[in-house]
């Protein structure tokens, strides 16, 4: 077989589905290719198939004596984030040039613990004598049993996590598959403690925050603070 060269091929739809008005709006080329399934990979020296978000099979394209793979592929085989901009058309390796906080829009949350609020009433938030302006408050548990799990919408490398305690507590991160992210992190009550979150490529974390202390049945609040970033 004809040696070829492996690269990147840019296939938005691979990624994001869009109609087909917009692709009749677009500026895009009609060229003839072939789904090429010769073609054999190795990762890391040990044989490596393609596959999709959903475990199938994923063919290379041959076109012109070059081999191509669908972006979000490789984003997702090397954990790199990647994200679009359908307003721009622009879609967004690694990381951003500009931290994403909690307070966007297309963040979600979810929660199962008996006590949640989303705070804005900024007398609740100053602390450290620092004046914050927003965060997620949910009800901690003695052990990890309640939790919170944030949502960002896309892939993120890290996440600098902004945390205060109403009581000396504890909290650990996961991602949305229940992988654990973080070492257990110790809050001082009523102080910002701070720690840096290696997201792995991840979607979203879920934290539980508890007190250790089984002798109450308290369910004191631990404050998420939407300053906390994302890179």
């Amino acid at each position: 077989m004809k040696k070829t060269t492996v690269i990147l091929l840019l296939v938005v739809t691979a990624i994001f589905s869009l109609t087909t008005g917009a692709f009749a709006a677009s500026k895009l080329t009609v060229i003839k290719a072939y789904l090429n399934g010769e073609v054999k990979f190795l990762k890391d020296g040990v044989n490596w198939r393609p596959t999709d978000d959903k475990g199938n099979e994923v063919l290379p394209i041959t076109y012109n004596d070059k081999t191509y793979l669908p972006l979000g592929v490789i984003a997702n085989t090397f954990n790199i984030p990647v994200g679009y901009d359908i307003t721009t058309k622009t879609i967004q390796l690694g990381e951003k040039a500009e931290n994403t906080t909690l307070y966007g829009k297309q963040i979600k949350t979810e929660h199962s613990a008996n006590t949640f609020f989303d705070i804005i009433d900024k007398k609740q938030l100053i602390f450290g004598g620092t004046q914050y302006n927003g965060a997620f408050a949910v009800g901690s548990s003695a052990g990890e049993i309640y939790n919170m799990t944030i949502n960002f919408g896309q892939k993120y490398t890290k996440l600098h996590l902004y945390l205060v305690g109403k009581v000396n507590s504890k909290a650990k991160v996961y991602n949305l598959n229940k992988q654990q992210l973080s070492e257990e992190i110790t809050l001082i009550a009523g102080e910002v403690t701070e720690v840096d979150v290696d997201l792995q490529g991840s979607e979203g974390v879920v934290i539980y925050p508890y007190t250790g202390d089984y002798s109450t049945a308290d369910y004191p609040l631990t404050y998420v603070l939407k300053d906390s970033y994302l890179k």
